[in-house]
């Protein structure tokens, strides 16, 4: 995921806390404690929490809040310690008059802690200065990982009120860390494959040419305990797009040599530059896997192409107005041969009825268009009703877009498709879900925007438990992503506001971690607003599901666009 991550955990309601109790968080954390007769939350983030080696400044921030109000408590003091892998990184005490302690944080690779600010006189905390951030500098986060904290807390409500039984909270966050790995493929040539990960740092990495797998080692505790601290295991795998051998249309996964379940292994094309291979576990899938690995203290990530071809292709239009289809015969794709290339449409906000349809069939090499076509087709028609021949040449082995352009005259009504000219592959791309902002005229009515906000969740089918929101902010002008801009990620249950974090995207992407609990199971309506620090925002229904049924996600599926067919109906939204 190559964008800053911002992590964000909804507090624990009506749950019997103990003293101590644990967590591990990816960016964040949000674990449970008990102050006397009161539950409490304490969140713990970091951000950015994507490691740059360029960037050595970053903060860190807790925050005491009632869990029955959400209500932030105050005249909070801290005793923090932070560490990786077993070794001390700095224990100090730390205060904030009104509960939200935000430290800033310059890592160095000196031998010194160094902190910068004023002592709170009651319990000799740090705290801000009157004109200047609390800030602590030395050898703190030197690169991505799992950092391991744990906090005391000593006072609570005023500064003089000291606890005499200081709750302790024990718990983890992750800095994700890219690194890259050169390797000389089957064919001879070079490329860079990256590794993202969103857990620990990764080591031992391996590729083997002659059957096309890839593979990689992390440090992991298999122990029961550890396995329910841990909500979610994120790793990525970067491969390039010019590297044909390995865009394929299914990966196998596995884990310590235990298969993945499909739905652990998610592909999105939707880089410019690289394919990213999704590997997701949860708790569930955790706990499975831990029963059939034999080694307790890592895992050995692996994955291979898969040994069958997923057909038919699907992915949305960039206006979830359209899902489609694309499949071919013969498989693989051959230069010098015939292939046939069949679409089928779907459109979910229409009654499911068989109606005309017009679209552009494109394909593109090299950034340079090879075949254009004007065709003339059918929705909701059997399969394969809808096609068009092309034969490639030898100039044209490699991979390829095919591109499904301007349907029904809408220029936002598109997709595109990776293909590989011999040997065969093709991705599944069911996200990212592009959606136009959008903003109140004058006259109240709502018109487009000057945004465009990528949308893509991990695991596809939200259900109770944690899901990552990967949100990208664009430009339409210009096309390019918008650096440094603010956003809210709203929830909204029965249009009522349920949850509110502000997020930050320093190149334009963020990541949004939610863990959705029972009170959140039915239809929500997740909504990105202030966008860039304007009125703009997009909104899109979402459906939380309490044990992951697939008929949720055809559901869902067939929502998306019917939030746009009744902008399109009510309002003066236009594509």
């Amino acid at each position: 995921m190559k964008v800053a991550l911002t992590i964000l955990f909804v507090l624990i309601f009506a749950v019997p806390f103990v003293t101590p109790v644990f967590g591990h968080g990816l960016g964040g954390e949000s674990l449970p404690i008990s102050l006397g007769n009161r539950n409490a939350t304490l969140f713990v983030s970091v951000q950015p929490s994507v490691f740059d080696p360029g960037n050595n400044e970053s903060y860190l921030s807790f925050k005491l809040s009632d869990a029955r109000t959400d209500a932030v408590i105050e005249h909070v003091t801290y005793l923090i310690e932070l560490s990786r892998n077993g070794k001390q990184i700095f224990r100090e005490t730390f205060h904030d008059d009104q509960g939200n302690l935000n430290i800033r944080v310059v890592s160095n690779d000196s031998e010194n802690i160094k902190i910068d600010g004023d002592k709170e006189q009651t319990s000799g905390g740090w705290t801000r200065k009157l004109f200047s951030p609390l800030s602590i500098e030395g050898p703190i986060f030197t690169a991505g990982g799992l950092y391991k904290f744990r906090t005391e807390i000593l006072t609570v409500d005023a500064d003089s009120n000291m606890l005499s039984q200081r709750p302790t909270v024990e718990g983890a966050i992750s800095i994700a860390e890219k690194t890259t790995h050169p390797i000389t493929g089957g064919d001879g040539k070079n490329y860079d494959i990256g590794i993202t990960s969103y857990y620990d740092t990764t080591d031992n990495f391996k590729f083997d040419p002659q059957n096309r797998t890839i593979s990689f080692e992390m440090p992991f505790d298999w122990s029961e305990k550890n396995i329910k601290q841990t909500t979610i295991i994120h790793e990525e795998i970067h491969i390039p797009k010019t590297y044909a051998e390995m865009l394929v249309t299914k990966y196998d996964g596995f884990v310590n040599g235990v298969p993945l379940a499909e739905s652990s292994v998610t592909i999105d094309d939707y880089s410019e530059d690289s394919r990213i291979v999704h590997l997701v576990l949860n708790q569930q899938d955790l706990a499975s896997s831990a029963q059939k690995s034999k080694d307790s203290s890592k895992m050995i990530f692996t994955i291979m192409p898969g040994k069958t071809e997923d057909l038919p292709l699907k992915a949305f239009t960039h206006n979830a107005v359209f899902q489609l289809g694309l499949s071919w015969e013969p498989i693989p794709i051959q230069a010098q041969s015939k292939t046939r290339f069949y679409m089928d449409f779907s459109k979910y906000y229409a009654p499911k009825i068989q109606e005309s349809v017009i679209y552009d069939f494109v394909i593109k090499q090299d950034d340079t268009e090879i075949f254009r076509k004007s065709l003339a087709g059918t929705t909701n028609a059997p399969p394969q009703t809808n096609y068009v021949d092309f034969e490639f040449s030898e100039q044209n082995v490699g991979t390829a877009i095919i591109s499904i352009e301007n349907i029904d005259g809408n220029d936002l009504s598109a997709v595109d498709f990776v293909v590989v000219v011999k040997p065969k592959s093709e991705p599944k791309q069911n996200f990212p879900i592009r959606i136009p902002s959008m903003i109140k005229d004058d006259t109240g009515n709502t018109v487009q925007g000057r945004y465009n906000v990528d949308l893509t969740w991990i695991p596809n089918t939200l259900g109770v438990g944690d899901a990552e929101f990967i949100i990208t902010i664009y430009d339409k002008a210009s096309g390019f992503p918008i650096r440094q801009a603010e956003y809210d990620f709203v929830l909204l249950k029965d249009d009522n506001e349920i949850y509110r974090k502000s997020g930050f995207a320093q190149a334009g992407g963020s990541f949004e971690n939610v863990r959705f609990f029972e009170e959140y199971v039915g239809p929500l309506t997740l909504r990105i607003e202030n966008i860039d620090q304007s009125d703009e925002f997009v909104e899109i229904p979402i459906m939380v599901t309490p044990e992951f049924p697939v008929v949720f996600l055809v559901l869902i599926v067939a929502l998306v666009p019917l939030v746009f067919a009744s902008r399109m109906l009510y309002g003066s939204y236009k594509y």
